[in-house]
């Protein structure tokens, strides 16, 4: 009999179908089971979100996280790797910074991505790729506003960069395109930077006529006056008095201007 009983449990062990006793029983987990069957993977969209999200909430890395995972599965996104950049570089990382505005407009030819990651590559220390990009764009540019936005920022480039004289052209050809105070100010301050403060003074004059309300270009014309002043070692009184006007009708229009009163303060004027 024993025998018999022996014979049966091992045929029960072998046998096709049969449950092996000798494992565990480990019961399924309704909810884990209901999460693999029903959950699907965050979108694109979903995941820019949430990097928004938590970029806003000063936690940077699980904000990579969340686009490397975009980036993931969306290789050579743009978008993705323009918000890469952009993360890298609140974060003080230049080099991944450049690399992933590098990318983004390499994968986006338009001229909005141009104008989008031109900024990141100066701040990363790149001014002269930046403004590489901003003349690649140019070249396919047709209209107006979008000219215009693309030389602004080739103004800030090729100054960064060092390049006084692609400022001053840029700075010349936006005034062409979109003349206007704005425009004046930016030749102005370009000009400021070249140091031809007689230039500056009389661009940032433009500006004023353009629109007598222009805070930036009556600063504009007070700094450039004052410098001019600063450098022919305060004697000519007319170029100091230009200063003073210039501040002075900038604090007319706008009295709230601490930056403005405590230059004049501190010179004197």
């Amino acid at each position: 009999m024993n025998l018999w009983r022996s014979l049966i449990f091992t045929a029960l062990l072998v046998a096709p179908g049969c449950r092996d006793w000798s494992k565990p029983v480990i019961p399924q987990d309704p909810e884990l089971a209901a999460l693999a069957k029903d959950a699907a993977p965050p979108t694109r969209e979903e995941l820019h979100a949430n990097a928004e999200k938590l970029s806003a909430q000063g936690d940077g890395r699980a904000a990579l996280r969340s686009l490397q995972r975009a980036l993931a599965t969306n290789p050579a996104d743009p978008q993705t790797e323009f918000l890469m950049a952009r993360e890298y570089l609140a974060l003080g990382e230049r080099g991944s910074a450049l690399e992933f505005a590098t990318l983004s407009s390499l994968h986006d030819a338009m001229p909005t991505r141009a104008v989008a990651c031109a900024p990141i590559m100066v701040a990363a220390g790149a001014p002269q790729r930046a403004a590489r990009l901003l003349e690649s764009a140019l070249g396919g540019a047709k209209d107006a506003p979008t000219r215009t936005t693309l030389l602004r920022e080739l103004v800030v480039a090729r100054s960064a960069a060092g390049e006084h004289d692609g400022s001053l052209q840029a700075a010349r050809d936006l005034v062409a395109v979109a003349p206007g105070a704005e425009s004046q100010a930016i030749l102005g301050n370009a000009l400021l930077h070249a140091g031809r403060l007689a230039d500056a003074e009389e661009a940032f004059r433009a500006g004023t006529s353009a629109d007598p309300t222009s805070t930036v270009c009556w600063n504009g014309l007070g700094t450039a006056a004052l410098n001019r002043w600063i450098a022919g070692g305060k004697v000519d009184q007319s170029v100091r008095a230009r200063a003073v006007a210039a501040f002075e009708a900038s604090l007319a229009i706008d009295p709230d201007q601490p930056k403005v009163a405590r230059l004049m303060a501190s010179h004197g004027l």
